[in-house]
């Protein structure tokens, strides 16, 4: 019985070894863009890169002149991935067609008037993706000028939050020096002119949730801005808050989630929009609804959103290349 024990053992360390000659091996091949260290143990905290929310109402002006009576659109793109394998010009240059194509829209409620990325920007988090990343912005904000969507090219404003992929290789550290704008939280109100003048203008909060969490001091902020602001809202998020029963791919934990749900509910937020997932689905909560996008390359989708002041309403568009 002692040598069938041995003899056990044996083929248990064996296994083992064979597993982790497989492991191993793949663990450092994903260490090239992801960081060995970011695939053990994750990345920092989300409280240690908190420093408040930073109001940026102003940097985005719809103009009465544009004549839109308080109807306006946006795009929503999520997990870019810029530097993966999979990610391909050739997708780069369809997406470039495809809002070319809303910028020629004869609705002009229906132009792009900004773009808001929900993170994974740069698939290892790297200096070099998230250069790449602006030079492609800025083929993208040229394109607005040239077809008048806005009168000079820095405008066009894209605004990007925080995704897990991000914070590889201690990927906020190039993130805050080189991607607009320059901080993981930040929120604004934005009006487009309604007639109708018992109708208030919408505050877009978006919410650094790199990983998977808010944390304590984030969550303190965003309730006490929730509460004191009257408009109706929007939320942006990389990690939804329920992923379609795809197990790991929401908040983690589920009393902060409910917490802000209850939050969302009180405070009149009109839309939860999420990415992380690749995939794409909608959930309502009442009043409001969980909006996810898929990944913009990788699967070649993004959403079209239109905001209705008057009838305090937003409604989505997917459009897919």
């Amino acid at each position: 019985m002692e040598f069938e024990s041995e003899v056990f053992i044996l083929r248990k360390f064996r296994r083992f070894f064979i597993l982790a000659s497989f492991l191993i091996p793949l663990a450092f091949s994903s260490c090239a863009n992801y960081g060995f260290y970011q695939l053990l143990f994750g990345e920092e905290d989300v409280d240690e890169r908190f420093s408040g929310f930073s109001d940026l109402s102003g940097e985005t002006v719809l103009s009465s002149d544009l004549g839109l009576g308080g109807k306006y659109s946006f795009i929503v793109v999520t997990d870019v991935h810029i530097g993966a394998s999979d990610v391909h010009s050739s997708k780069m240059s369809e997406f470039l067609d495809e809002i070319s194509s809303l910028f020629e829209s004869s609705d002009k409620t229906k132009i792009p008037r900004f773009i808001i990325n929900l993170g994974d920007t740069a698939d290892g988090g790297h200096l070099s993706e998230c250069s790449d990343y602006n030079s492609y912005l800025e083929r993208i904000r040229n394109l607005a000028a040239k077809k008048n969507v806005v009168d000079s090219a820095e405008d066009f404003k894209i605004y990007t939050i925080l995704g897990n992929h991000d914070l590889y290789n201690n990927g906020w550290t190039n993130w805050k020096k080189t991607i607009y704008p320059y901080k993981s939280t930040y929120y604004f109100s934005l009006s487009a002119g309604s007639d109708d003048s018992d109708s208030l203008p919408f505050s877009f909060y978006f919410v650094d949730t790199g990983n998977g969490a808010f944390g304590t001091d984030q969550l303190d902020d965003f309730e006490k801005l929730l509460k004191s602001d009257s408009n109706p809202k929007m939320v942006f998020s990389h990690y939804p808050f329920y992923s379609d029963n795809v197990p790991f791919m929401a908040l983690e934990d589920t009393t902060e989630r409910n917490y802000l749900l209850s939050l969302f509910a009180k405070n009149n937020v009109k839309a939860l929009f999420g990415g992380h997932v690749h995939t794409v689905f909608e959930h309502g909560f009442g009043d409001f609804s969980q909006i996810n996008t898929s990944a913009l390359f990788k699967n070649g989708a993004f959403r079209l959103v239109t905001v209705d002041e008057s009838a305090a309403s937003v409604s989505t568009k997917l459009i897919e290349f």
